[in-house]
């Protein structure tokens, strides 16, 4: 069926492109810096909101049926200083913005991408807490790396891609996605609330720190 999407850190619009080429329907986008903001505006004719992500409160914000974001990633990269969630760059801190929104708004589906680095950020404490942070929002989430040469594109680009449905709903299993016997998935998980009962269940569980 066709969805209601709002589309955080929408970058020059590439969730949207997608999404839009699926039948789906974008009803509010955020951007924040001038650049990408101005070529998403030329690419689908409508400007996204220009604010601070920390600055908008969940009833200026259209109800939707999932919420789409690839937040900032250059503190998880391994080409970046790798600073994670520290208070040195607060760029990775805006993650918690998406889970301070879907707490009020509660929307159904939740889609994320990041860099690949982000499993090994922090020696993977970083993406615990990305799961964590989902997970007590209320949302049961997968993952899965995929590579963009594995879809058609000339490009060796991995990515993880985060998918989350709000606890209680009737969800399909998205991932792995498999292309065909060459193309698979390199690495995938699911977490729920009787998978990970206590918080330090859930770290223990993905990252075996006994």
């Amino acid at each position: 069926r066709s969805m209601k999407f709002i589309e955080l850190f929408a970058g020059i619009g590439g969730f949207r492109l997608g999404l839009e080429k699926a039948g789906h329907q974008c009803v509010w986008s955020n951007e924040f810096m001038p650049k990408a903001r101005s070529i998403y505006e030329h690419n689908f004719k409508d400007a996204p909101d220009g604010r601070d992500i920390r600055t908008i409160q969940p009833d200026e914000i259209p109800d939707a049926d999932l919420l789409v974001g690839g937040f900032p990633c250059a503190t998880f990269s391994v080409a970046g200083r790798r600073t994670g969630f520290g208070t040195e760059d607060t760029r990775g801190t805006l993650f918690f913005e998406i889970c301070r929104l879907l707490s009020s708004k509660r929307i159904p589906y939740v889609f994320l991408e990041n860099v690949k680095g982000l499993l090994s950020s922090n020696e993977g404490w970083d993406f615990a807490t990305v799961l964590i942070e989902l997970e007590d929002t209320g949302y049961d989430v997968e993952w899965c790396v995929l590579n963009s040469k594995d879809f058609g594109v000339p490009q060796n680009r991995e990515r993880v891609f985060i998918i989350g449905h709000l606890r209680g709903t009737s969800r399909p299993e998205v991932f792995p996605i498999t292309r065909d016997s060459q193309q698979t998935a390199t690495v995938a998980g699911y977490i729920s609330e009787e998978y990970w009962p206590r918080r330090h269940e859930q770290i223990r569980r993905v990252y075996n720190t006994d």
